[in-house]
C-alpha cells in the first residue's frame, strides 16, 4: 500500500489517480475532505505523531506532498512548523516501521528563490542538484529542513528518500498567457518565476520516483524545458545579472534556467508538457 499526504491538494489528486491508473493499492490523507477521490481516505493531521505512526503501519512507500504549500500561504512561522513538524513525523514514522521509499515533495525556493526578485543571484545557470540550497525566507528553509531529515533517515534506517525541488506549478490557463514580458533590472522578476512546472509532469515525477532505482538519498530538479519568455534565456540572464551569474551549457534558446538532466537519467523522467 502506498500512502499519499496532502492528497486533496491539486498534485496530490493527479498523483493518487496516476497510483490508481496502475492498480496501486492507496490510502489517501489529508485535513481536508476529499471524499471524491478514487482510493479510499483517512483524514489525518500530520503534526500528531501517533496518528502518523497508525497512518503508515501498512504501508510500504509514502508520497508525502502535505504541507503549507508556498510562502504567503500564512503566517511565515506557522509555515515553518507547520511544514518541518510534518515531514518529521512522516519521515521518522516511516523509517521506524520499515518502510522502502519517501517520496518528499521538496521546492525550488529551498535553492534561495524568494518573490523578491532581486534577493536570489544564483552562483550559475542552469540550476542543478549541485547548486548549494540558500533558501531567503522561510516556507524554503522548511523544505531545506525536509530534506535534511530525509537525508538523516536514509543514513540511519532501511528507508531510501527521494526529494523533488519543483518550481513554480503554472496551470494550463496560466501558460495560456506566456510569453510573458521579460523581466529587466528595472522590473525584476524572481528567478522562480521565470522557470515553471506542469502539475501533469510534476505528479509523473513522484509516481516515477517511487520506483527508482537509487541509494539513500537523492534530489532532482523538477521544471519544464523552456522559459516563460520569448527571448533567449541567456540574453535575459545577461542583462539581469551581468558577469554575477556563470552561464554553463544549456542555457541555449529559450531553454528554462532549471536542469533536469538528472531527474531524465536517473528517474527515467520525460517533461511531456510545454507552452511552447
Amino acid at each position: 500500500m502506498i500512502v499519499v499526504t496532502g492528497a486533496a491538494g491539486r498534485l496530490g489528486r493527479r498523483v493518487v489517480q496516476l497510483l490508481v491508473d496502475q492498480n496501486q493499492e492507496v490510502l489517501a490523507t489529508d485535513q481536508l475532505a476529499a471524499d471524491d477521490l478514487p482510493a479510499k481516505f483517512v483524514p489525518c493531521d500530520l503534526g500528531d505523531a501517533r496518528a502518523v505512526e497508525s497512518l503508515l503501519k501498512d504501508a510500504e512507500a509514502v508520497v508525502h506532498l502535505g504541507a503549507i504549500p508556498g510562502p504567503l500561504r500564512e503566517d511565515p512561522r506557522v509555515i515553518f512548523e507547520n511544514n518541518v513538524t510534518s515531514t518529521f513525523n512522516v519521515m521518522m514514522s516511516a523509517a521506524d516501521l520499515g518502510l522502502r521509499r519517501v517520496v518528499f515533495s521538496s521546492s525550488a525556493f529551498g535553492m534561495g528563490w524568494a518573490h523578491d526578485g532581486s534577493a536570489f543571484v544564483p552562483l550559475y545557470l542552469p540550476l542543478d542538484e549541485e547548486h548549494t540550497m540558500m533558501p531567503f525566507e522561510p516556507y524554503g528553509l522548511s523544505k531545506q529542513v525536509g530534506e535534511d531529515i530525509g537525508r538523516m533517515i536514509a543514513r540511519n534506517s532501511n528507508t531510501t528518500v527521494v526529494s523533488l525541488r519543483f518550481t513554480n506549478v503554472a496551470l494550463p490557463e496560466v501558460q495560456a498567457e506566456f510569453p510573458w514580458p521579460a523581466p529587466t533590472p528595472e522590473d525584476p522578476l524572481t528567478l522562480v518565476m521565470w522557470a515553471y512546472a506542469d502539475a501533469r509532469d510534476v505528479a509523473d515525477a513522484h509516481v516515477l520516483a517511487l520506483d527508482s532505482e537509487i541509494e539513500e538519498y537523492e534530489a532532482f530538479m523538477i521544471a519544464q524545458p523552456s522559459s516563460r519568455f520569448a527571448e533567449p534565456t541567456i540574453d535575459l540572464v545577461k542583462s539581469n545579472f551581468g558577469d554575477r551569474v556563470e552561464i554553463r551549457d544549456g542555457l541555449d534558446g529559450t531553454a528554462s534556467v532549471i536542469s533536469t538532466e538528472k531527474a531524465q537519467r536517473l528517474l527515467g523522467w520525460r517533461p511531456r508538457h510545454d507552452w511552447r
